[in-house]
């Protein structure tokens, strides 16, 4: 850590003290609502309840946290947005009658929630295979701020006998669970009517509107040996064209931790940045076939049945020092570990044998998401901004 960066963080916790100190100055006020996403971006599960609010309750002040200036930019008008640690963000925090989370993000900096206040968690997992619970973190920190974050939620929201499961056994034991299904999956339930989602990405990008696109998108970057060989896009590519036809287009997206270092990835004619545009839910819908290792966003795209690919090389190190909730051969993708692999793997891909597996993977995990997630958590939030309490599942 530099200088510069103690100073700041340093700066915020004195301002997060002070204004726990002082926040009985302020009180919850019905018309507010924040939103915070662990991206500081308009994303996830809590862009598509806040859309769906404003739907019901024009007048609804939709408070945005974000992490840097610069992304206030990224944010539809109409919304308000305060940067992160700064005053503004306190005074808002403290006057905001519900606060709906995506992560453990409004238990970051000091923070103590006022009678009267609700704190809506919806996470940003699903089905995913990687483990949460409080023997997967190294960081004593992180597990504190994790259990915080259980005990302080009025309601968490889950989209399957899985993932009740996995809350149940991490931070969230006593949490009044709902089976709401996920927000952020609505839109892969759409059908993306007229491609209006499959033209907006190739549009974003300068691609015929007939380009095929692959979606490589691994978790956050980890020390991998030099046996270990990382994916090469040319040879997907070339592969993905061989099996299915068609000029493919290959879009590289670097994991929320690493574009905050790494900023872009390289591009080629057919290798472009995936992590220049904002909404992964968006590029799910367009794309036609996905990538990952161990990244839970497969497991949204799921839900479409469309194919896709778990390219894992270094599996054996990853598997021992985070764990899965289940084996990882047990998921309907095929997988590989090598770029040998990943090339046989797709000119074999069955697509009838694949739906198949997919939706008794999908019955296995108990899934409930059904494209009308939003609906039931705006109609909830609703409810909590007159101190209406939901019914637990």
């Amino acid at each position: 850590m530099t200088l510069k960066e103690f100073c700041i963080k340093s700066q915020r916790r004195l301002l997060a003290y002070f204004y726990k100190a002082i926040s009985g100055m302020y009180h919850p006020d019905n018309s507010n609502v924040m939103f915070f996403t662990f991206q500081g971006t308009y994303a996830c599960n809590p862009k598509y309840i806040c859309r769906k609010l404003l739907e019901k309750k024009p007048d609804l002040n939709c408070i945005w946290v974000v992490l840097d200036q610069n992304d206030k930019k990224d944010f539809p008008e109409g919304l308000t947005t305060v940067l992160f640690g700064a005053p503004e963000y306190y005074r808002a925090l403290y006057r905001s009658k519900v606060l709906v989370d995506n992560a453990f993000n409004f238990v970051k900096q000091p923070f103590r929630k006022k009678e009267g206040q609700y704190l809506v968690e919806t996470m940003h997992g699903s089905l995913g295979i990687k483990r949460i619970e409080a023997d997967s973190f190294s960081n004593s920190r992180r597990m504190k701020v994790s259990y915080l974050c259980g005990e302080i939620s009025n309601v968490i929201i889950s989209n399957s006998t899985f993932e009740n499961d996995v809350y149940r056994h991490s931070f969230w034991d006593k949490t009044p669970l709902l089976m709401y299904g996920h927000a952020r999956c609505d839109i892969l339930h759409s059908g993306d009517p007229d491609n209006a989602l499959h033209d907006k990405v190739r549009d974003f990008y300068g691609l015929p509107h007939d380009a095929r696109l692959a979606l490589y998108a691994p978790t956050f970057s980890r020390e991998t040996s030099e046996e270990q060989e990382p994916l090469d896009a040319e040879t997907l590519k070339e592969a993905l064209g061989r099996k299915f036809g068609g000029d493919w287009y290959v879009l590289k997206r670097l994991h929320f931790r690493d574009a905050r270092v790494f900023h872009k990835t390289v591009n080629t004619d057919h290798v472009l940045d995936g992590t220049l545009y904002g909404d992964i839910q968006e590029l799910m819908v367009a794309i036609d076939f996905a990538i990952t290792d161990y990244s839970s966003w497969i497991y949204d795209y799921i839900e479409m049945k469309k194919p896709g690919m778990i390219y894992a090389p270094d599996l054996e190190q990853y598997e021992s020092s985070t764990g899965f909730y289940y084996p990882i051969t047990s998921v309907p993708f095929p997988l590989a570990k090598n770029n040998a692999e990943a090339v046989a793997r797709i000119q074999d891909f069955d697509r009838e044998r694949f739906v198949t597996d997919v939706d008794k993977f999908l019955e296995d995990k108990g899934c409930v998401d059904d494209g009308n997630a939003s609906e039931r958590a705006a109609d909830m939030i609703l409810g909590l901004l007159n101190d209406k309490l939901p019914e637990a599942q």
